[in-house]
């Protein structure tokens, strides 16, 4: 199950997809009709351009850059590539994960994460996950920076152990960074320039999430090994990024400015929700990301509910590890957020 379902249900408020609320629509639209011609022609199969604005953005070589239809699309061709025969993937985590590795028939290892430590990586858990690569020697380990569903960041230090150690288990690793560039620690906590010291890491991120384009698909990955980027890229079809969304996607990158007002917008929203949700009686769990993992007791039909209001949630509870009352919650902007929280004190007053 993924967020963004507004197909099946008359949806006016998705609060389910972690994407910017506050990219300009505007902006958007003047990208598309700015390249909309591009379409007549068949796109550069190599991507180029965007490639080197990557490059640009990240100092990383442009030849360490693979482009994607969507993060989805580098995450399956990752394991197609990579062929396991035994992986590890945390719990709770992001579903796409399994989903590429079910493709391989690949013998999967949950590593729970502790809800009384709010699902976080901690020292402890990073001893018994080291002690589980040494273990079973995997063939590929799966994390995600922030974790998806609770949106906490592991530090660069702890991440580099955890390499360290797969590296020396000969375990190859897809961090996944999709949602860093909204926590504003990018700086700090991202690994991409680490790719030149560790041929056993793969950086994926996307253009998706960061300035609210679901629906184009542009997902993009590091890797410094030449053998390992080589088999994912012939997994990949050709001309698997169309022109409109490379020139989009070029366009985008240069307003990084834009972000970093979202950052900041983004932080006063959470701060906001997290108040008001815990007034309501909900767990809160500690978060770095545009997102919030809440908790009730009893509260298993709360989507539902909601739906009626034409809102949608994220039910988290198809998660590994991950129960019913679990629900994630994507920042909107405070306008959204103040109908969602009236709302639920609708909902709630109802029950009393």
């Amino acid at each position: 199950m993924h967020g963004g379902d507004i197909y099946t249900s008359k949806i006016k408020f998705d609060f389910s997809v972690n994407k910017n609320p506050f990219v300009s629509q505007w902006k958007l639209w003047k990208f598309y009709f700015k390249f909309f011609s591009s379409i007549k022609n068949y796109p550069d199969i190599n991507s180029t351009e965007l490639k080197n604005l990557i490059s640009k953005k990240y100092k990383v070589d442009s030849e360490k850059i693979i482009i994607g239809n969507g993060a989805s699309e580098i995450l399956l061709a990752t394991a197609k590539a990579v062929n396991p025969r035994k992986a590890i993937l945390i719990s709770p985590c992001f579903s796409g994960y399994e989903y590429a590795l079910n493709s391989c028939g690949t013998e999967i290892i949950y590593f729970s994460l502790d809800k009384n430590e709010d699902f976080v990586l901690t020292e402890n858990k990073i001893n018994s996950l080291k002690e589980i690569l040494e273990k079973e020697n995997p063939d590929l380990l799966f994390l995600c920076n922030p974790n998806n569903p609770n949106g906490k960041l592991v530090s660069k230090k702890n991440l580099l152990e955890i390499l360290n150690c797969a590296r020396a288990c000969k375990t190859f690793v897809l961090l996944d960074e999709c949602y860093i560039e909204l926590t504003g620690k990018a700086k700090e906590f991202s690994l991409v320039n680490e790719i030149k010291n560790f041929d056993n890491l793969i950086v994926l991120n996307a253009l998706t999430k960061t300035f609210s384009i679901p629906g184009l698909r542009l997902g993009f990955c590091f890797c410094n090994s030449e053998i390992l980027k080589d088999k994912i890229k012939k997994q990949l079809p050709e001309w698997n990024v169309s022109a409109l969304v490379q020139k989009i996607g070029g366009s985008l990158l240069k307003n990084e400015k834009s972000i970093l007002k979202s950052v900041d917008k983004i932080f006063k929203e959470k701060k906001y929700l997290e108040k008001q949700l815990s007034i309501l009686g909900f767990k809160i769990f500690p978060t770095d990301a545009n997102f919030i993992l809440i908790f009730k007791i009893g509260e298993n039909e709360l989507k539902e509910k909601l739906l009626k209001y034409k809102i949608l949630i994220r039910d988290c509870s198809d998660y590994k590890n991950l129960s019913k009352g679990f629900y994630r919650i994507a920042i909107r902007t405070h306008k959204e957020n103040k109908i969602l929280v009236k709302t639920l004190k609708r909902i709630f007053s109802k029950k009393n």
